[in-house]
Order: C-alpha cells, then sequence, then structure tokens
C-alpha cells in the first residue's frame, strides 16, 4: 500500500462496499422469491456444460409454466429464444464485458418481469468457473453442471465454485468413457472439497436422467416455503 495516498486501502475499501451493495440487494431478493413461494436457483458451469439443457430436461417433470429463466450471457439471445420454444419464459441480461450477472442485474430482471405463480427462478449464470463463485444474487440454491467433456480435475482448479454448490450435475455422462473421464478421482476430489454436496449424473440422450434433479429442487422448494405453499 501507498504510504503517502492510502491508495491499496481505498481500493479495498471500494470493493468491500461494492460487495456489501450487491449483499445486501441479494437478502432483499431472497425475501422477495420466499414471502411468494418462489426457489431461486443459481445455475452455475462452463460454457458449453449443458446449463441450458439442463433446465430443458427439468422441464420434462416440472411443468415449464412453474418455470422462469433469467438468462445470463456476455451477448446474443440463443438460449433464450431456445427455452422459450420449450415453453418456458424467460428474461434475457445481457453482461456484454461482464463474466458473471450481480444481485442489481437480477432484481432489475424481477422488477421487469411478470414471475406471478412461478414456482422457481432459475438464473444462467455466465458461463464460468471463477467469476460467479462468490457473487450473492439471493438464491436459495446453488447449482453446477460440470460437463464429463471439459475433464475429470475441475473440482481440483476450480474449488471455490465446487465448495459452494450444493448440487453437482455431471453432464453428458454417456461420454464419459470416450473422453478419458476418471469418475473415481472426480468424486474423491469433490469428497475433499465439498463432501456434503449431492452429485447427480445426466445424459442429454437420457430423459429420465433428469428426474433425480427436478425431484431435489422440488424438495428443496417444498422446504424453503412450506407445505401450504406447495402445488
Amino acid at each position: 500500500m501507498c504510504d503517502e495516498c492510502g491508495c491499496g486501502e481505498k481500493t479495498i475499501r471500494v470493493d468491500r462496499n461494492v460487495l456489501a451493495a450487491n449483499d445486501a440487494i441479494a437478502e432483499q431478493i431472497k425475501g422477495w422469491c420466499k414471502r411468494r413461494g418462489i426457489l431461486l436457483v443459481n445455475l452455475m458451469g462452463s460454457p458449453g456444460s449443458g446449463k441450458t439443457t439442463l433446465i430443458e430436461g427439468i422441464a420434462g417433470f416440472i411443468e415449464p409454466a412453474d418455470l422462469f429463466v433469467i438468462q445470463g450471457d456476455l451477448e446474443s439471445d440463443i438460449d433464450k429464444e431456445r427455452l422459450m420454444g420449450a415453453g418456458i419464459d424467460c428474461y434475457q441480461i445481457n453482461t456484454h464485458s461482464g463474466c458473471h450477472l450481480n444481485a442489481n442485474m437480477v432484481n432489475d430482471a424481477l422488477m421487469d418481469s411478470d414471475v406471478s405463480g412461478k414456482s422457481y427462478i432459475i438464473v444462467e449464470n455466465v458461463g464460468n468457473l471463477v467469476c460467479p463463485a462468490d457473487v450473492d444474487l439471493g438464491q436459495h440454491l446453488n447449482v453446477l453442471v460440470s460437463s464429463t467433456t471439459e475433464g475429470s480435475d475441475k473440482p481440483r482448479k476450480y474449488p471455490p465454485i465446487f465448495r459452494g454448490s450444493q448440487l453437482i450435475v455431471i453432464s453428458k455422462a454417456d461420454l464419459a468413457e470416450h473422453v478419458g473421464f476418471d469418475q473415481d478421482r472426480y468424486m474423491a476430489d469433490i469428497g475433499g472439497v465439498n463432501p456434503k454436496a449431492k452429485v447427480i449424473k445426466t445424459s442429454c440422450g437420457e430423459a429420465d436422467s433428469f428426474k433425480a434433479v427436478a425431484d431435489f429442487i422440488s424438495h428443496r422448494r417444498d422446504h424453503l416455503v412450506g407445505a401450504h405453499h406447495s402445488h
């Protein structure tokens, strides 16, 4: 830190202020959703890991009309159009150069949308295994999608995002043998980083593989809002 101007101290203080402001909005979002019987899910993963495919798979077991997706990408609305084609209401956020969404973006999306009658809001975060890990969006549940095609070393290389996720979905499980995915090592590494995480394998060619994910999310909502809010 520069003793004369204290620039290092100012940088730290600004960062803390930004995080504090974000967390305050996130806390408001969390309560706002809970009062309406809505489970807010932060869906994270690398580009191409299968986040959008997971939402499509879940919609086979949770009514699409009960879902609302806030779609985060640098540019385009490709995934939004894809999900809307499956009957899922969506709101697009383009960050342009931003590597993650924040609580203010999510709050603006909620204030600009009609989510009445929805049971689940899924925030499909910008594809990234680093930036989204520590930014609170007001979510009740963190879900991480990690594909076999990315390799089995990801829990070791990106522990914060694995540590903060309650559900880890191993996508493209049917390709594991073809890409040399070491499931034993992967599971052992998750056990070292986050032994309490639920791990579920999915394959886009097996619709039933998404049922366990839908059941896990539904169960979380039941616990969040209580039986009197359940559909």
